[in-house]
This record gives C-alpha cells, structure tokens and sequence, in this order.
C-alpha cells in the first residue's frame, strides 16, 4: 500500500507540472550585475520541471558573475504551461526581452532541455535582439521532423517544406524551428553565435548533434552521462568564459 501511495504521490507531482497555470507577466527572478553597469543580459530558461532556483543552485548564476560581473541574469519561470499553450514566445518577449534589451549591448540565452527549445523559437522570432545561444540539450521537436533530416543525409542536405503550407500549428512550429537551425549548416556567418553541447548517453544526444558537427572548435562539446544536471553544470561552466566573459 505505501508502494501504491507513493506512486500516486509521484503521479500527481508530474500532474501539477502540466496543469501548472500561465500568467501575465511571466514571472522572473532578477540576479543584477555585482560590478559596474550592466552592458550584458543573460535570460535563463528552465527545462521541464525545472523553476528559477535550479539555474542558482546549480551554480549557473554564480558562474556567470565569475565570469562577467557586468552581467545581469534573469532567470523566468517559463514552465510547460506557456509551451501548451503556445504564448512562450510572446509573454517571454513582451514581459521580459522586450522592454530590456535596448539597455544592454549583448543579449544571450541559455536554455536546458525543454528551455533549449524556447531559447531556438525565440531567437528565430527574434534574432535581431539576441547575440547568442548556450544551449545543453535542448530538446529539438518531434520525431518526423529529426527523420526527415536524417534520412536526407544531414542538415545540410535537408530539403525542408514551405513552412506556410503546415496546417497544424505546433508541427509548423518544429519545421520553423529546424529551418532556423539549418543557418548554422549553410550561413553560419548570418546567425548569432552558439554553443551546444549534451551528454553522450542522451536521448536527444542525435539531433543535437546534426547541428552540433557544424559549429566551431568548442562550441560543441559531448560529455560523459545523460539528461541530467551532473552533465550540464561542468559543460556551462566551459561555455561560460568563452561565450558570456566580460567583453
């Protein structure tokens, strides 16, 4: 019996995941610069069952300020519930990115798993504000579409559809994602700088790696483990210097 209770306890917690509720203004947890006046903001988007505390007890945001203490960090609370139904986009841009970025000179993302996959549909709406992505593990959509691009011999030999043509919007927005990411393959030099990186026994370790193989020499790393935070803290704190240093 207590076997049983405990897996309903458990069934319920993953419950309250997907129903969690959206609001307006998404909510978000300001780490501000500790030197100097901002010039840098870093936005930190949790993956599935995550919230904004993981970001600082993983030591995400401390490793941040190490590296660049101009440097704010915000850390929003963009959990499934803004994903299903489908306002990530704009509650993320109007309640956070938008009204800030004109204040910095470098705006980056990081995102983990499902956070990863916000951070790349973002960008892709809005690439004239970002600078970079630092992405680990991101989830990269449904299964059809990583089919396509691997049976067609890689990212860039992928011939994508015409996005307009996609009735279903959520199917339309994984091609959108894809043929975004495909820049990286055929005009790396026109889009914002990344760094991606996963463990070697990840579920999502093949699609990331149809656009990792195309990124320069360390920005792509493939580390020991799963889809786990043991794997990302130490791949962040590579990318960190490199991506997000004091300029």
């Amino acid at each position: 019996m207590r076997r049983i209770a405990l897996l309903l306890v458990v069934l319920a917690c993953q419950a309250c995941m997907f129903l969690r509720s959206t609001t307006v203004p998404m909510p978000a947890v300001l780490h501000p610069a500790t030197s100097g006046t901002a010039d840098t903001l870093v936005v930190l988007l949790p993956g599935f069952g995550d919230g904004p505390q993981d970001y600082y007890d993983n030591g995400v945001v401390t490793k941040i300020r190490e590296v660049n203490p101009r440097a704010d960090v915000i850390a929003v609370d963009a959990h499934f519930g803004y994903y299903k139904d489908r306002t990530m986009i704009d509650r993320l841009h109007e309640d956070v990115i938008g009204p800030l970025a004109g204040r910095y000179q470098h705006v980056w993302l990081v995102g983990i798993s499902m956070g990863g996959f916000g951070a790349v549909i973002y960008t892709q709406a809005h690439r004239e504000l970002v600078e970079g992505m630092i992405l680990m593990a991101p989830y990269m959509g449904s299964r059809d579409v990583i089919t396509e691009v691997d049976v067609a011999g890689g990212l860039d030999k992928w011939t994508p559809p015409d996005p307009s043509t996609i009735a279903d919007d959520e199917t339309r927005k994984y091609y959108e994602a894809w043929i975004f990411l495909q820049g990286y393959a055929k005009r790396p030099e026109t889009m914002p700088r990344l760094f991606l990186g996963h463990g070697a026994d990840d579920s999502l370790h093949q699609p990331n790696g149809f656009v990792g193989r195309f990124l320069p020499e360390g920005r792509y790393l493939v580390r020991a483990g799963g889809h786990k935070w043991t794997v990302w803290r130490p791949m962040f704190a590579e990318f960190a210097g490199p991506a997000l240093g004091a300029k």
